[in-house]
């Protein structure tokens, strides 16, 4: 075994196995956040172009 080679990968490996658990534990709540916050820039964007058009009209 190359002890210098293998510690950053293992490192690596472990992180990146740990986040691969982490999202699959959130990925609802995360799914869920993008959705709101996705709703939320929209309606702003629709109110905010609604008051534009509005204004243009009158």
């Amino acid at each position: 075994m190359h002890h210098n080679q293998s510690g950053p990968d293992l490192h690596r490996q472990s992180r990146a196995r740990r986040a691969a658990e982490w999202v699959k534990r959130y990925r609802r709540a995360l799914v869920l956040r993008v959705l709101y916050g996705a709703a939320y820039g929209a309606s702003t964007t629709g109110v905010s172009l609604l008051l534009v058009w509005l204004q243009s009209r009158l």
